[in-house]
């Protein structure tokens, strides 16, 4: 009887306990908490209700903070949290747990340089200890089923530089998790507060840490990345979105070794500098991958697509307008490395794909489609004293089946010029180097006005009218470079020369003038050749050397030209060659004057100078002689000679013993050490030999200018100068004509 009460005492006192171990212990247990949390992990907690059930092993807390250290900001918080722990499996030393929820969780990250807000928790519970892992015991035996996260939120923020960013909407689930399987399956999915959603499906082998990850992403703004961006340019504002889904694996203990395949898709894409110019964007970036293996050098593509690509490039004195927004590194000047006070996200890549590409070759590569849609490249020039502005747009670039083991990569490229012109070209390429290629590219309809700046600049002559035709085809085999370079100006024309001093003194106006045909069209082949192994060889260098030269061979030596466009010797429109006592021109001559004449027709802006030269000296002897020779045979009386009679003239020798002994008995005297020629002076009179000599030269200056005249040239194109005193021509000289041209 008394065993009996005993034990229902025993019992109702057990279920008491029980009961007020029901009751109290979730109080109870909370005010523990609270009152213990800072010194315990140095955080003050705070929950609003907990809710411990020994029964059931489940546990239940609501509106739970944690604190900052010391501080009364929150750093992390839920608004829910359940899980539930099987009881009957605990006295078998297994833990099986489900579900486990939590909803609404906060956490707010905040970085001070290189120092974080939570450092103070890792190092409260670092395990600083060196232990050998006792492979003896059994593993602790783990179950959970349904976890699950819903409506999280994640917000960093950084003073360097002053970043904020926060991920919201996050919900993960995994399938079941046991000690038995080292794989676990993460389902998740976020959303930026900037805009965009991500969805990942994460499988992870927690022994090999081999990983492969399914990552979407849906219009996900990349503006927040512009604070990073300001650490390398001055930008006042960056914007992308982003689109993807992509298949992703590889293993953390090797995080270069990576696989993937999917899309990849950047829009919208515009950085903005601090004036509020665009100094780039583009509409489009999209990458179908089919096989990215960094391990086995494999790159292979789809497609790779970019459209609507914009630069706008500008040079001043001091540098480009990239340069103005370039921010210089800060170094440290004991080092002399970098200064960083935070990782950079830029750099961060930067780093990786500098590893990568220092650790892996790029072994085989392949792209089935890539291509550049409605470029756009504004190009301006401040340096010149008056700007200049190009604009290269409608810009299309394409390639098909571009492989690494093909034999040749061809490319093709069109884009229109200045709004008038159009440019178009190949590129056939040898995948194994540069130094074995062809280029083939053809420009028309540029206006040659468009480059007036550089041409008032360079050589003080802007021009007024002109359509540029260049068609260019270039080989370079084994390093050895053979250009033709075709250039057809139609209907140009030069304008005057400009106040200021050109940076070369070119007379531009002249050259054209000679290089135009009848049409008013330059049209010339150059080809240009090298050796690009030699490292002072600059392609655009020789090239703009040749046109140089070719400017300086029109106008210095523009006969060559003339004679391969009218035929005969550059020699015979040099000059002019009279003999002496000459009058007019022979039938050679006439057919030189003729073609000049033809030269003048063709190009009405030229003129030509006639500079005669003679040694009046040794004309007057000639005249003095024909003279002499004229009356000892009998023909003084003669206003006219015919052909026999000026035959035997000429042939008479100045040494024929009766002809000189006829001289001396007309002189009168035997005029010994004399020669025959100044006898004959003599005889005539020097004075009057000398207006005879300027009476010849005279007509044929008139000779030459009738018959210009004759032949429709205006006179004001026709210059006729006699050369006097010191240059005068020298003694061996005969006389002659040299010839100039003029605009």
């Amino acid at each position: 009887m008394n065993f009996k009460k005993i034990f229902y005492i025993f019992l109702v006192v057990f279920c008491s306990l029980l009961i007020l171990a029901f009751l109290f212990i979730s109080p109870i247990t909370k005010y523990i908490i609270e009152k213990n949390s800072e010194e315990w992990i140095g955080r003050k907690l705070k929950i609003e209700k907990l809710w411990i059930n020994i029964f059931a092993g489940s546990l239940h807390i609501e509106n739970f903070k944690m604190y900052e250290n010391k501080n009364d900001k929150v750093f992390v918080s839920f608004a829910d949290f359940y899980c539930n722990i099987e009881i009957n499996k605990l006295f078998a030393g297994e833990y099986a747990v489900s579900p486990i929820s939590l909803s609404k969780p906060v956490i707010n990250i905040i970085q001070t340089g290189s120092r974080f807000n939570f450092d103070d928790i890792m190092k409260r519970f670092a395990d600083t200890t060196q232990t050998k892992p006792d492979l003896t015991v059994e593993p602790v035996k783990y179950f959970i089923e349904n976890f699950s996260i819903s409506s999280g939120v994640v917000n960093y923020s950084t003073s360097a530089p002053a970043t904020s960013i926060s991920i919201i909407n996050i919900n993960a689930t995994t399938l079941p998790i046991a000690f038995t399987d080292s794989i676990y399956n993460i389902k998740s999915d976020f959303s930026f507060k900037t805009g965009g959603k991500i969805n990942t499906l994460l499988n992870f082998n927690t022994n090999s840490m081999a990983y492969s990850l399914k990552f979407k992403a849906q219009n996900h703004k990349l503006s927040f990345l512009a604070e990073y961006l300001k650490d390398y340019m001055k930008v006042k504002s960056f914007d992308a979105w982003l689109n993807t889904d992509l298949n992703i694996s590889g293993n953390l203990n090797k995080p270069q070794e990576v696989a993937a395949s999917g899309m990849l898709d950047v829009n919208n894409f515009s950085i903005i500098d601090t004036t509020g110019e665009r100094l780039a964007s583009f509409a489009e970036y999209k990458m179908g991958i089919d096989t990215i293996n960094t391990k086995e050098g494999i790159y292979n593509f789809k497609y790779i697509l970019l459209d609507q690509l914009y630069l706008k490039f500008g040079i001043y004195n001091d540098g480009t307008n990239f340069d103005r927004v370039l921010v210089e590194e800060t170094v440290d000047s004991t080092s002399g490395a970098p200064l960083e006070e935070y990782s950079n996200v830029f750099q961060m890549m930067a780093g990786y794909i500098k590893s990568l590409s220092t650790e892996y070759l790029l072994n085989e590569y392949h792209v089935e489609k890539l291509s550049l849609k409605n470029g756009h490249i504004f190009f301006t020039d401040y340096t010149l004293e008056d700007k200049f502005q190009y604009d290269l747009d409608s810009m299309n670039l394409g390639s098909e089946n571009l492989n690494s083991k093909n034999e040749r990569i061809n490319i093709a490229l069109a884009c229109r010029l200045n709004k008038s012109g159009l440019m178009s070209g190949t590129l056939s390429i040898n995948p194994d180097g540069f130094e074995d290629m062809e280029i083939y590219y053809l420009v028309k309809d540029l206006l040659i006005t468009d480059i007036n700046p550089y041409s008032k600049y360079y050589v003080a002559t802007p021009f007024i009218n002109g359509k540029i035709l260049y068609e260019n085809k270039t080989t370079i085999v084994d390093n050895q470079l053979k250009s033709i370079n075709k250039l057809f100006i139609e209907k140009i024309k030069v304008g005057s020369k400009t106040r200021s001093k050109g940076l070369y003194d070119l007379p531009v106006k002249l050259a054209v003038t000679i290089l135009r045909d009848p049409k008013g069209n330059i049209d010339l082949e150059i080809p240009v050749e090298g050796d690009l192994n030699d490292p002072s060889y600059k392609i655009g260098k020789v090239i703009w050397a040749v046109f140089k030269n070719l400017i300086i061979k029109a106008v210095k030596a523009p006969f060559s030209l003339i004679a391969n466009a009218f035929g005969g010797k550059e020699e015979d429109y040099k000059e002019i060659r009279f003999e002496y006592l000459q009058r007019s021109v022979t039938e050679d001559q006439e057919k030189i004057l003729g073609n000049l004449v033809k030269l003048l027709n063709g190009k009405p802006d030229l003129g030509i100078e006639f500079v005669q030269l003679n040694n009046k000296d040794d004309e007057i002897e000639q005249l003095g002689l024909f003279t002499i020779k004229k009356q000892f045979l009998g023909f003084s009386g003669l206003d006219s000679l015919n052909d026999d009679q000026l035959k035997q003239i000429v042939e008479l020798s100045n040494k024929d013993s009766i002809f000189i002994r006829w001289v001396d008995n007309t002189m009168g005297t035997q005029a010994g050490l004399t020669s025959i020629q100044e006898k004959c002076i003599r005889l005539i009179g020097k004075e009057k030999l000398l207006t005879e000599v300027d009476s010849i030269m005279e007509q044929r200056n008139n000779f030459l200018s009738g018959y210009f005249i004759d032949k429709g040239i205006s006179a004001e194109r026709i210059k006729i100068t006699d050369l006097k005193g010191e240059n005068q021509a020298t003694r061996e000289a005969i006389p002659r004509y040299l010839v100039n041209l003029f605009n």
